[in-house]
């Protein structure tokens, strides 16, 4: 059984686009506003990315960017999405934030003011949530530079400026406890057919209402699910290390899928192990197959 109605893409087989093509796939509300009109051409030469997912009725996107050395955002900013990354290489200073290296998160609620730029080059997984429960359509709003750090219209930390999940500015994965698989299921509904004692779990963020997540996943060697199965919500896998199979389909490194909610998919099994950055669309309730 294949993933006949999932999005998958093999990020090594597919080339970089510019930054200057990738600035025709945003919205007008993000893409008018990036600084200096004489300046924005260069800046985006040194600006490369993937595309994974874009859903153009909510502007929910997912890429893999690479920044090369030296690149600087052309002016602090704010969107009113939700922004979020993980660096799989480099370094980055978010003003007002933070500095980011290899394994580090960051979840974004909407509103406050960053600026981002690396000395020596970065590449990471940078998604924007778009219009959902949690987040409003991709923009950019240019702010003065010495508001960094706070928010656009809310001046001081409370509720309604942190969102769902909190403003993650940075989570340093290695530094997060490894859940075992059956105390992470205790929170999701029925994962049967999971292979609970050979599954890991990191939460970089969550929402407690709805379920939604980022995690990690670890799965030992000789990880295998009992039963073909589907999910109630859409959820998103890269696969960091290791490799996976899904019935006659292996996925390595630098695989990327998109499961629709309702998706029947094969047993999940990996021989040797993985590492897996995952976005779940809510409580991930895994429900074996009838067929």
């Amino acid at each position: 059984m294949g993933l006949h109605h999932a999005l998958v893409i093999e990020t090594q087989k597919v080339p970089w686009e510019s930054g200057l093509d990738y600035l025709r796939t945003l919205a007008p509300a993000f893409r008018d506003n990036l600084g200096p009109a004489d300046q924005v051409e260069a800046n985006f030469a040194k600006y490369r990315q993937k595309n994974l997912y874009l859903d153009r009725d909510s502007t929910r996107r997912l890429d893999l960017v690479q920044l090369e050395p030296g690149y600087s955002d052309l002016t602090h900013c704010c969107h009113d999405s939700v922004e979020e990354g993980f660096l799989l290489g480099g370094e980055v200073v978010l003003d007002g934030e933070g500095t980011l290296h290899e394994g580090d998160y960051f979840w974004r609620p909407p509103g406050w003011i960053h600026h981002a730029r690396t000395q020596p080059g970065v590449e990471l997984l940078l998604g924007f949530e778009g219009r959902s429960n949690e987040s409003g359509p991709v923009s950019r709003h240019v702010c003065p530079a010495q508001l960094a750090g706070s928010h656009h219209l809310i001046p001081s930390m409370n509720e309604a400026s942190l969102g769902t999940r909190g403003r993650v500015c940075k989570v340093s994965s290695p530094g997060l406890v490894w859940q075992p698989g059956a105390a992470h299921a205790r929170s999701q509904g029925p994962l049967m057919g999971f292979d609970l004692e050979h599954l890991s779990v990191r939460v970089l963020s969550r929402n407690p209402l709805t379920g939604q997540q980022t995690v990690l996943f670890r799965l030992a060697p000789g990880y295998q699910q009992t039963s073909a199965g589907s999910h109630a919500v859409w959820w998103q896998m890269f696969v960091l290390s290791g490799g996976v199979q899904w019935g006659d389909e292996a996925m390595g490194p630098g695989v990327f899928v998109h499961q629709p909610a309702g998706t029947v998919e094969a047993a999940m099994a990996s021989p040797h192990g993985a590492l897996i950055y995952a976005k779940v669309n809510g409580w991930l309730d895994f429900t074996p197959s009838c067929a």
